[in-house]
């Protein structure tokens, strides 16, 4: 019914330079045996399973149906793994979690290739130090952001080869959870991102929020914390790189130690803050977005600014090809009382929406101590949920009567698995956190406040709320 081709490498990497991307006739005869999953990038220890571990670990991972051929032309789905961009893998917890087979086998009348990418992560990929840029010639007069680099390099060897797989290199969506969802809205506004994909969905994320970006400034101050934590600091920038790059990666990883990882503002490949590049027309125009939250993994005030504003939603309609899909998902209690009790008295809680996107519900759930099973209505449920991700692969709407977010009608499409799915109303007043998130903004990119109100309700952009509460187990 599937196949599943791993362990494809798709660049091949070197410490805190931009990956070189591989192509078909890198291999001998030109074929390579992916007949295994990849490493998984160096990290630092989480209370995830992560499998072996690499520096070269730029892989992904292909799910296909049986009998597709290079005429099929389906609509790809590319995954992009959370983890703060600290953490994670592609191949993580497989075949439990990340599995495109279960999409595959959940939605025979709408057939899709699924692709799971790895990217570098931490220390490995958040450098930014005068000596690399130095390093780097003229044509690239920057350094860190490596996970970003990497993920563009995926993409562009998917656009060159997913044809060979079945896929349609014009039809791609990238998906993505946590930093994975924040992922797939910056790549938006990075240098070079132009017609790799054309729909994004982002669960338990999204871009926009000053705290979750660095400018040059401070990530030079973490780069170098390291450098001295390293005992790397010299007057030479080649002997800093070289003391670095013969470092065990496990002493940089405790040298980097738990601080969060933050894309870089650096003015050439992230030229500009996300809600900035959209303003001044810097953002693909040519995407469709779907978004969400989980209710209760972060302030609502804090992660999602105010959305009423015609200008803003005038100015996004301008793009025919652009389109907004605001959702809130809506679960319910579960019957199991042990787990719900392990799991939050009954709240879902980050990351716990995966299995109902990726169909591995029951797998997932038969991991518990408690031996639950998910009934027919949930898997009919989480079957829906894959429908919606795929038709908007498919057709760039996730459902002919989900309608777009317009201003005049602030709702959300709601998606229950005990009765009809239906528009609902939004309410939210949070200006005192608008208010900080200006100042804040302001100071950290230097943007004239003047148009940041403006900005700030443009931010609307990334603004769904994913809803959830628990779901059934019987």
């Amino acid at each position: 019914m599937f196949i599943v081709t791993g362990e494809i490498p798709y660049a091949k990497v070197s410490r805190w330079k931009p990956p070189i991307d591989l192509v078909s006739d890198t291999f001998l005869n030109g074929t390579f045996y992916a007949t295994s999953f990849g490493p998984c990038c160096p990290q630092r220890p989480a209370g995830i399973y992560i499998d072996r571990q690499d520096e070269q670990c730029l892989y992904l991972n292909i799910f296909t149906p049986i009998g597709v051929s290079n005429q099929s032309l389906l609509p790809v789905l590319v995954w992009i793994h959370g983890g703060g961009l600290q953490s994670g893998c592609s191949s993580q917890s497989i075949p439990t979690l990340y599995n495109g087979t279960n999409i595959i086998a959940n939605s025979p009348q709408q057939l899709a290739i699924i692709v799971t990418i790895n990217y570098r992560l931490g220390v490995l990929a958040d450098m930014y130090l005068p000596a690399l840029i130095e390093e780097n010639s003229s044509n690239w007069p920057t350094a860190g952001n490596y996970y970003y680099l990497d993920m563009l390099s995926a993409l562009r060897w998917i656009n060159k080869n997913i044809r060979d797989y079945g896929g349609n290199p014009n039809n791609v969506l990238l998906f993505g959870e946590s930093s994975g969802a924040n992922a797939v809205v910056d790549i938006g506004a990075l240098k070079g991102s132009l017609n790799l994909y054309q729909h994004i969905i982002a669960q338990s994320g999204g871009a926009g929020h000053y705290l979750y970006y660095s400018n040059v400034s401070d990530a030079i101050g973490v780069s170098n914390t390291v450098v001295q934590q390293m005992n790397c600091t010299s007057e030479s920038n080649s002997l800093v790189l070289s003391c670095l790059r013969n470092s065990s990666i496990q002493n940089l990883i405790n040298a980097y130690g738990n601080r969060q990882t933050k894309p870089i503002i650096d003015g050439y490949f992230f030229p500009f803050y996300p809600p900035l590049a959209i303003q001044n027309g810097k953002y693909n125009p040519n995407i469709t977005m779907i978004m969400g939250n989980n209710e209760y993994e972060h302030l609502i005030c804090f992660e999602n600014p105010d959305m009423n504003s015609t200008d803003a939603i005038s100015m996004i309609n301008q793009q025919q090809s652009q389109k907004l899909f605001w959702y809130h998902l809506d679960c319910n209690p579960g019957i199991c009382p042990q787990l719900s009790v392990e799991e939050g008295a009954g709240i879902c809680a980050h990351t716990q929406e995966i299995p109902y996107v990726f169909g591995t519900i029951s797998t997932y759930s038969s991991m518990n101590s408690y031996n639950c099973t998910w009934d027919n209505q949930t898997r009919k449920f989480s079957n829906e949920i894959i429908s919606h991700w795929i038709n908007t692969a498919r057709t760039g709407e996730p459902l002919q009567s989900w309608s777009m977010y317009f201003p005049t009608a602030e709702k959300y499409f709601q998606i229950t698995p005990y009765y009809e799915s239906s528009a609902q109303p939004w309410n939210r007043n949070c200006s005192v956190f608008d208010q900080i998130e200006e100042e804040e903004t302001r100071l950290m990119f230097q943007m004239n406040s003047g148009h940041y109100r403006t900005i700030n309700k443009i931010i609307l952009f990334y603004i769904i709320v994913f809803q959830m509460k628990s779901f059934i187990i019987n």
